[in-house]
Protein backbone atom coordinates (compact mmCIF):
# COMPACT_ATOMS: atom_id res chain seq x y z
CA UNK A 1 0.00 0.00 0.00
CA UNK A 2 1.35 3.55 -1.04
CA UNK A 3 -0.38 6.51 0.36
CA UNK A 4 0.67 10.06 -0.91
CA UNK A 5 1.01 12.14 1.94
CA UNK A 6 -1.50 15.59 0.89
CA UNK A 7 -0.96 19.47 2.61
CA UNK A 8 2.37 17.62 4.12
CA UNK A 9 4.62 20.44 3.45
CA UNK A 10 5.67 21.04 6.93
CA UNK A 11 7.21 17.58 6.97
CA UNK A 12 10.85 17.70 7.34
CA UNK A 13 12.69 14.42 8.45
CA UNK A 14 16.17 14.97 9.30
CA UNK A 15 16.69 12.09 11.51
CA UNK A 16 16.42 9.03 13.00
CA UNK A 17 15.13 10.54 16.21
CA UNK A 18 12.68 12.89 13.53
CA UNK A 19 11.63 9.35 12.15
CA UNK A 20 11.24 8.04 15.32
CA UNK A 21 9.26 10.82 16.28
CA UNK A 22 6.18 9.71 13.07
CA UNK A 23 5.28 6.31 15.18
CA UNK A 24 1.73 7.25 16.34
CA UNK A 25 2.15 7.53 20.55
CA UNK A 26 -0.22 4.26 20.76
CA UNK A 27 1.53 1.57 19.28
CA UNK A 28 5.67 0.79 20.10
CA UNK A 29 7.94 1.31 17.31
CA UNK A 30 11.15 2.28 16.44
CA UNK A 31 12.97 4.09 13.62
CA UNK A 32 14.92 1.74 11.33
CA UNK A 33 16.99 3.09 8.83
CA UNK A 34 16.70 7.34 7.53
CA UNK A 35 18.90 8.62 4.46
CA UNK A 36 18.16 11.53 2.93
CA UNK A 37 15.08 12.64 4.61
CA UNK A 38 13.66 9.42 4.16
CA UNK A 39 13.14 5.93 6.38
CA UNK A 40 11.84 3.33 7.65
CA UNK A 41 9.94 2.80 11.13
CA UNK A 42 9.28 -0.51 12.58
CA UNK A 43 5.52 -0.51 14.28
CA UNK A 44 4.43 -3.60 16.18
CA UNK A 45 5.75 -6.34 13.45
CA UNK A 46 5.55 -4.05 10.49
CA UNK A 47 7.71 -1.97 8.62
CA UNK A 48 6.23 1.26 7.05
CA UNK A 49 8.32 3.92 5.07
CA UNK A 50 8.25 7.66 4.86
CA UNK A 51 9.78 8.64 0.90
CA UNK A 52 9.87 11.81 -0.67
CA UNK A 53 8.27 11.45 -4.54
CA UNK A 54 9.57 13.73 -7.18
CA UNK A 55 7.61 16.36 -6.07
CA UNK A 56 9.28 16.54 -2.85
CA UNK A 57 6.02 15.45 -1.04
CA UNK A 58 5.96 12.43 0.70
CA UNK A 59 4.53 9.32 1.07
CA UNK A 60 3.92 6.19 3.43
CA UNK A 61 4.10 3.05 2.51
CA UNK A 62 3.37 -0.09 3.90
CA UNK A 63 6.50 -2.85 3.59
CA UNK A 64 6.85 -5.53 5.23
CA UNK A 65 4.74 -7.83 7.93
CA UNK A 66 0.97 -8.75 7.45
CA UNK A 67 -1.89 -7.64 9.50
CA UNK A 68 -5.99 -8.23 9.47
CA UNK A 69 -7.26 -5.82 7.23
CA UNK A 70 -9.36 -3.99 10.60
CA UNK A 71 -5.73 -3.62 12.38
CA UNK A 72 -4.67 -2.20 9.40
CA UNK A 73 -7.01 0.28 9.02
CA UNK A 74 -6.51 1.00 12.63
CA UNK A 75 -2.83 1.42 12.27
CA UNK A 76 -3.50 3.78 8.94
CA UNK A 77 -5.83 5.66 10.72
CA UNK A 78 -3.40 6.69 13.64
CA UNK A 79 -0.91 7.37 12.02
CA UNK A 80 -2.39 10.13 9.95
CA UNK A 81 -3.92 11.21 13.34
CA UNK A 82 -0.20 10.98 14.78
CA UNK A 83 1.03 13.14 11.50
CA UNK A 84 -2.11 15.78 11.44
CA UNK A 85 -1.06 16.48 15.40
CA UNK A 86 2.24 16.76 14.88
CA UNK A 87 2.23 18.79 11.31
CA UNK A 88 -2.00 20.37 10.91
CA UNK A 89 -5.12 18.42 10.88
CA UNK A 90 -5.79 19.29 7.20
CA UNK A 91 -2.78 16.92 5.89
CA UNK A 92 -4.56 13.58 4.64
CA UNK A 93 -3.65 10.84 3.02
CA UNK A 94 -4.67 9.48 -0.40
CA UNK A 95 -4.32 6.09 -1.12
CA UNK A 96 -2.61 4.57 -4.57
CA UNK A 97 -3.13 1.68 -6.27
CA UNK A 98 -3.46 -0.48 -8.91
CA UNK A 99 -7.47 0.19 -9.19
CA UNK A 100 -7.04 3.85 -8.55
CA UNK A 101 -9.43 6.06 -10.97
CA UNK A 102 -9.68 3.20 -13.43
CA UNK A 103 -13.37 1.76 -13.21
CA UNK A 104 -14.49 -0.34 -10.73
CA UNK A 105 -13.29 -2.94 -8.05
Amino acid sequence: MKAEILNGQAINISSLEELTRLVPNCYSGVGLNYGQGEGQVKILDTVWGFYLNSEYNYYLQFEEGSLELSKFIDMVNAIQSHLQKLFGNDLVLKVEGMFNGQGDI
